[in-house]
C-alpha cells in the first residue's frame, strides 16, 4: 500500500489544490467567449500546488527556487483572472494574493525581497 505524501498532508498544498479547482471552474465559464484566457488561467493554476509541493518536500537549497515559482504561477492567476469581469473571476484574483501571502510566510519571507 502506497502511503499519502506528507506534503499532501499540508494546508498550504490543500489550499493550492483548492485554487486550482476553482481556476478551473472559472476557466471552464471562460472557455466559450475567452478561451486563450481559460488557457493561461488553467496552466498557472495547475503549477501552483505542484511548486508548493516541491517546496514542502525540497531541502532548503531548492525551496526557495520552488517558492518563488510557486508565487509566479500565483502572480499568473492573478492577472489573467483580474483581465475580465466574470463570475468568479475577482474571487479568484483574491484568493490567488492571499495564498501568495500564505506561500512567502510559509517560506520565509526573509529570504526574499516581495
Amino acid at each position: 500500500m502506497n502511503e499519502r505524501p506528507d506534503y499532501k498532508n499540508h494546508p498550504l498544498w490543500n489550499l493550492a489544490m483548492s485554487l486550482t479547482r476553482d481556476a478551473y471552474a472559472v476557466a471552464e465559464r471562460l472557455r466559450e467567449n475567452e478561451p486563450e484566457i481559460g488557457f493561461r488561467l488553467r496552466k498557472a493554476a495547475v503549477a501552483v500546488p505542484a511548486h508548493v509541493a516541491s517546496a514542502l518536500a525540497s531541502g532548503d537549497d531548492k525551496r526557495v527556487e520552488h517558492m518563488l515559482a510557486a508565487r509566479a504561477a500565483l502572480a499568473e492567476v492573478s492577472r489573467q483572472a483580474g483581465r475580465i469581469r466574470a463570475p468568479g473571476c475577482e474571487e479568484l484574483a483574491s484568493a490567488a494574493e492571499g495564498l501568495d501571502r500564505a506561500v512567502l510566510f510559509e517560506f520565509g519571507a526573509a529570504e526574499v525581497v516581495s
